[in-house]
Parts: structure tokens; sequence; C-alpha cells
């Protein structure tokens, strides 16, 4: 296990993350570097597995940080419609004709 400081960003709206590189003194970066407020802990403490990838929804709640839902969601939402848009956009080329050498070099 590793230590990691984290703590609130100023604006507000998401999780930030201090990994010190290992020769620094953990305790030293957090008293110089982070804003008051800021923890040392475990980085096992946080999300792991699925949610590790949506680091945009984690909050920090009382030391502890999970994943908001419904910001997790409006994630996979947003990357749902944009690859959406692009399936429909490339199958409207395709359907003008286009090859798919063509459309590659759209994309490209």
């Amino acid at each position: 296990m590793a230590q990691v400081i984290i703590y609130q960003n100023p604006n507000g709206t998401n999780v930030c993350v201090c990994i010190p590189s290992n020769d620094s003194d953990i305790n030293l970066v957090l008293k110089n570097d982070c804003p008051e407020g800021a923890i040392i802990v475990d980085d096992s403490t946080l999300p792991q597995g699925d949610d590790a990838n949506y680091f945009d929804a984690w909050v920090l709640n009382n030391g502890v940080v999970t994943v908001d839902l419904a910001k997790k969601q409006d994630i996979i939402d947003s990357q749902t419609a944009s690859s959406t848009a692009k399936s429909s956009a490339l199958a409207k080329l395709t359907a003008l004709g286009l090859t798919q050498t063509e459309v590659n070099a759209l994309i490209t």
C-alpha cells in the first residue's frame, strides 16, 4: 500500500489526489504543498475497479472518497452520446457513397 494525500479542490467540484515521489516525505508535502483540510490516506481506500475510471465522479465526504453515482451516470451518458454521434456521422458518410478509406481519411 502506498500513501497519498487527498483534498477537495478549491472550487469544490472534484477530489484532488497528490502522489508524492518516493523520495519525498509525505508529511512535508502535506504541510508545505497542500491546502488546509488535506489528509493522508492509503491508496487502497480510493475507489477501485471500474469506479477508478470515473475520477471526475469522485467525491470526498468525511475523509472518505466515494463515487457519486449520478455524476458517474452523467459521464457514461456523455460518452455514449459522443459514440452514438460518431457512429451516426460515419453511417451518413457511408450512405453518401464514401468508401471506408475516404471516411478514415476524414477522421484522421
